[in-house]
């Protein structure tokens, strides 16, 4: 007697819809990781210009807080403790297209690229903050005599604008701000000043369409690109002022 064994498979139809199947499954997969690769992307270039952007403004904060201070009983050139005059080559405040330049004086030991005063002593210490050719915001300290420093990558724009006191009673009050040109020969008791930072990856997803900042009184159109940016600000009272007869 003869035993006849049935095997029984997968039909084509059955192992064309597991196929299906998995494919959709790893397509699913796959467009989590991107999605999740690109948030990642995101999150760390925001972090990176958060960091950035916070670090510049506590570091320009802290210099012009000792715009105009004297020590030592040594009358500073520029009371008011900002430069708008050009002087040894070197221009003070002025007003750009998308790039102001800001130069700040105070009596200190060093500048802003680490350089040190010779025996110690306080010296005046003379500041200027400005964007270069390649994007990048450099601080040149008067005491270093070098090119500056890099502070900044990516920045396309540098805003400053001045607070004028428009009600003279003795108290540095900014009721005005206006760009170094409008200024008049009025005096400056406060320096607003703004910047828009860019950090852009290929693992970015592309923004839709431009986009527009607004950087103080400047309005910058921003490309359809990989890319993010921020505008960051700040406000700061020259307290060291000394000519109070002129508010």
């Amino acid at each position: 007697m003869i035993i006849k064994k049935h095997y029984q498979g997968f039909s084509l139809v059955e192992l064309m819809v597991a196929m299906l199947l998995g494919l959709l499954i790893t397509g699913a997969a796959l467009q989590l990781f991107l999605a999740n690769q690109q948030s990642f992307a995101l999150q760390q270039a925001l972090s990176r210009i958060q960091e950035d952007g916070q670090l510049f403004v506590r570091f320009l904060v802290r210099d012009l807080r000792q715009a105009g201070l004297e020590m030592d009983d040594v009358v500073s050139s520029y009371p008011q403790g900002v430069k708008f005059v050009t002087t040894q080559g070197k221009p003070g405040s002025s007003n750009g297209a998308n790039y102001d330049r800001l130069t700040i004086a105070y009596h200190g030991v060093s500048d802003c690229e680490g350089g040190a005063v010779a025996g110690g002593s306080a010296a005046e210490i003379v500041n200027t903050y400005f964007v270069n050719d390649e994007s990048e915001l450099v601080c040149d300290g008067s005491v270093s005599g070098g090119d500056g420093v890099v502070l900044l990558e990516g920045v396309q724009a540098f805003e400053v604008m001045y607070g004028i006191d428009t009600n003279k009673n003795g108290y540095a009050n900014a009721g005005q701000y206006v760009s170094a040109g409008d200024l008049g020969g009025k005096e400056a008791v406060a320096v607003r000043f703004a910047i828009l930072l860019k950090n852009d990856s290929l693992s970015l997803p592309e923004s839709e369409g431009t986009q527009k900042f607004y950087v103080l009184q400047k309005e910058i159109t921003a490309p359809q690109d990989q890319a993010v940016r921020r505008v960051f600000m700040s406000t700061v009272k020259l307290r060291n002022y000394s000519d109070w007869d002129a508010i």
